[in-house]
């Protein structure tokens, strides 16, 4: 009940306009590129999709879920990649659901180098179920009639939604790898007037991305990567590593928050090529947070379908080191 009325509070304290939460976490970032950066559709030449849930924070209630699917290939014509991406993000009373599709735009850099520009174009909707909000001054029955006893507090779902626009740029030259996005880079104020009319702002979060592949030997690789994401008020660094063996079975771990006041979980995850176009990774995130007390770890799925041969006239990144670099 503490953790109701806390929220209750919450909401009335940023009334009338709340701030929309940030991006969704996923451990496994390192293997879908594309799920922070549009700029990543085609650059694989062939097709791929994917699909995610990641339960947070297990055992805690109100905790954060996500959901994503994903698809994206090359367009030859278009001289680049499209793509499409849905995403739903819960969060206690608030649920914020995307839907965008991508272009990105594909030049080539000297002889082995590759430069995309990506841009998305979507619509985002917030959602805020009032019947898990709690007052002070509420009366709540044990049957589940209530009333929050103020105008302000919404006692059913009220949504809000408004288009987006996302940008992106990505790097690769031999085995590295590079990208900036920023994730919206526009979107309006989401207004909300059913009940207890008030606006959701969704603050712009810029996002960075890096890999390098370090050949150990014909059939072994290891491959550290990062993830950067930060906005006026926060900022979060992921640093991880990866063993691959045979390009279709890793294990690696993250470590996510470096700054003290920023530590969050220490991730462990691995993966498999389960058949030749189908590939299966789990995330497990021990916690190193204040919250370690309440909740026990966060737990991420991932599949991966790999179409593995190149569409249209166009051709395969030039690397021919590993091909499917971000792959599992």
């Amino acid at each position: 009940m503490k953790r109701q009325i806390y929220l209750g509070l919450l909401f009335l304290a940023t009334f009338p306009t709340l701030r929309g939460q940030q991006l969704p976490q996923y451990s496994l970032y390192m293997l879908n590129p594309y799920a922070y950066n549009p700029a990543y559709a085609g650059v694989a030449g062939t097709l791929l999709a994917h699909g995610a849930y990641r339960q947070q924070w297990s055992g805690l209630a109100g905790a954060p879920e996500s959901q994503y699917l994903d698809a994206h290939l090359p367009v030859a014509p278009l001289r680049g990649g499209a793509g499409l991406r849905l995403e739903n993000d819960k969060i206690g009373a608030h649920r914020t659901t995307r839907a965008t599709l991508h272009y990105a735009y594909h030049l080539d850099v000297g002889r082995s180098g590759l430069l995309t520009l990506g841009i998305g174009a979507g619509y985002v909707q917030y959602t805020l179920d009032g019947d898990k909000l709690r007052t002070p001054d509420g009366i709540y029955e044990p049957g589940g009639s209530f009333t929050h006893n103020d105008p302000l507090f919404p006692e059913g779902k009220v949504v809000g939604g408004a288009p987006l626009i996302e940008l992106g740029a990505f790097f690769r030259q031999r085995q590295l790898e590079m990208g900036v996005a920023i994730l919206p880079a526009y979107v309006p104020a989401l207004s909300i007037t059913d009940q207890g009319a008030f606006r959701v702002l969704l603050v712009p979060q810029y996002v960075g991305m890096g890999a390098y592949r370090v050949s150990l030997s014909d059939q072994l690789a290891l491959v550290p990567s990062f993830l950067l994401k930060f906005d006026p008020a926060a900022t979060q660094v992921e640093i991880s590593g990866a063993f691959r063996w045979r390009e279709n079975t890793f294990v690696g771990c993250s470590f996510r928050g470096l700054a003290s006041s920023a530590r969050d979980a220490l991730a462990l995850f691995g993966g498999l090529r389960i058949t030749e176009k189908i590939s299966f990774a789990y995330a497990y995130d021990i916690p190193l947070s204040s919250l370690a007390n309440v909740q026990r770890g966060s737990h991420e799925l991932l599949l991966r379908y790999d179409l593995g041969k190149p569409l249209g006239a166009g051709r395969l990144p030039p690397i021919i080191y590993n091909p499917r670099f971000w792959g599992i």
